[in-house]
């Protein structure tokens, strides 16, 4: 299948796609919140059922895995991508105070990821689980009979996490397909959902290089204390108390470009391109580039590409890029059935360079 088709179904349709990427832990014990509030970077407040999105960063202050941390009673699941559960251990144990009392059970050996994106895949969920899981508030989970709901998702639509025991995954994922199906979506690819997560400005440790960059440049700010220690706290301070050289940029252009060519403007290079692909939405290439502070701002176009095209201009961009499908669809009034009803917007609604 094609990639274009597999944006379709997420731009537009239902799509359904396996989470082999993502692992699934619980910390339990009297200790299992100041275990995890210890080696994530965020303040932690928040209530059970609920979900924060938080990072975990090296010594270097470079995030090494974008978690979901989601408090269930008296443990924490995480949802963690770019750290396998070994490797969390291992931080647990050279970060948390050693007279903490917690225990750490992965639980993908249990557990199969499966996930749900796009304007309609909140239809999909309500015919398979229950009508109420429309009503579930975005960074929230659900306990059903056999796993768990998170409502979550990076691509800009609506998205769901679920976690189904092994022993009914195989059932379940025929049961979803068939339903996505009728609907004339695809399963797809991690590669569909990061280049959506791209376009909407969420950040991927996927397809973010993040060698010698901190929050601070990645623009994720927000995601970082400034109320606790956790690993990466003095390179943090010090990036801070310095001056932030370069951040990152989204940018659209007509033209392929590749990541690690150099960006110049009127006065000579400015930058680099760190990622970059073709989008069906936008009918051309979005990416984003490591810009110097005093240019690395939405809405200039006098930058050019130095690589495989003599004459890559590119623009940069605020994110998110597309006006998504999803903003437009609302659960408590419209069906897929009745889409052609209404007549919405283009996805993108800028101008390529």
């Amino acid at each position: 299948m094609s990639l274009e088709e597999e944006y379709r179904s997420v731009r537009h349709r239902a799509a359904l796609s396996r989470m082999d990427h993502v692992g699934l832990v619980r910390l339990s014990g009297d200790d299992a919140a100041d275990a995890v509030d210890a080696i994530c970077c965020s303040d932690l407040w928040v209530r059970d059922g609920r979900m924060r999105q938080t990072l975990i960063l090296d010594q270097q202050g470079q995030p090494i895995a974008d978690v979901y941390v989601c408090p269930d009673d008296d443990a924490y699941v995480l949802m963690c991508e770019g750290l396998t559960t070994k490797e969390l251990l291992e931080l647990l144990t050279q970060h948390a105070d050693p007279e903490l009392t917690f225990e750490l059970e992965d639980l993908r050996p249990r557990y199969d990821m499966i996930s749900l994106h796009g304007p309609y895949s909140w239809e999909v969920l309500s015919k398979w689980l229950t009508p109420d899981i429309i009503g579930l508030p975005y960074l929230s989970f659900y306990h059903f009979d056999h796993g768990t709901c998170f409502r979550a998702g990076k691509t800009g639509e609506y998205g769901y996490d679920l976690a189904i025991r092994s022993e009914h995954a195989d059932r379940v994922w025929g049961e979803l397909f068939q339903l996505v199906g009728a609907m004339d979506g695809r399963e797809v690819s991690l590669q569909t959902l990061d280049l959506c997560a791209l376009e909407s400005g969420f950040f991927s440790v996927r397809h973010t290089p993040v060698e010698g960059l901190t929050p601070l440049e990645l623009q994720l700010q927000w995601r970082i204390s400034t109320r606790k220690s956790y690993p990466g706290t003095a390179a943090i301070e010090a990036r801070r108390a310095g001056s932030m050289q370069h951040r990152l940029t989204h940018f659209v252009s007509r033209v392929p470009t590749d990541a690690g060519e150099s960006v110049s403007g009127p006065d000579g290079p400015v930058g680099k391109v760190t990622t970059a692909a073709f989008s069906p939405g936008v009918g051309g290439v979005v990416g984003l580039a490591l810009l110097d502070i005093a240019v690395a701002h939405p809405g200039i176009d006098d930058f050019f590409v130095a690589g495989r095209h003599a004459d890559c201009r590119i623009r940069t961009v605020s994110s998110p890029l597309l006006f998504n499908r999803s903003l437009l669809v609302d659960p408590h009034r419209h069906t897929y059935s009745t889409r052609d009803t209404s007549r919405d917007p283009p996805l993108w609604q800028g101008a390529l360079p």
